[in-house]
């Protein structure tokens, strides 16, 4: 009878664990990526980003993925990236967060140099 309980307990425990587990996040390949600036797809409904992502050892691959909401240029995403660059879900990053090799790579600001 305990022993029953207990296998009842557990299964019940994964079993509201797992409600909570983002399963688009799970063994995913995280890259950070900033946003460019979006093509416009299908009458104004849908994004089309191409960017380049960084993991966290710095090695940099190509992502594009669709999205009905237009985002910020210049924000930094974090992107999960499954099954041969399909993006299953990304966001926001604190530019503190991001690999430096984005931050290097993909300034587009110019310098200012302040006049005598």
């Amino acid at each position: 009878m305990k022993r029953g309980l207990t296998i009842s307990g557990v299964v019940l425990i994964l079993f509201l664990g797992w409600q909570f587990v983002d399963t688009n996040r799970l063994f995913a390949d995280v890259y950070y990526a900033k946003v460019p600036s979006a093509e416009v797809i299908d009458r104004g409904t849908t994004y089309t980003y191409e960017m380049i992502g960084y993991d966290e050892d710095g090695k940099k691959r190509p992502i594009t993925f669709q999205d009905p909401t237009r985002l910020a240029e210049g924000d930094f995403l974090k992107v999960y990236v499954k099954d041969e660059g399909r993006v299953t879900a990304y966001e926001p990053a604190a530019e503190s967060e991001v690999p430096a090799q984005l931050k290097d790579e993909q300034t587009d600001e110019p310098v200012a140099i302040p006049l005598p």
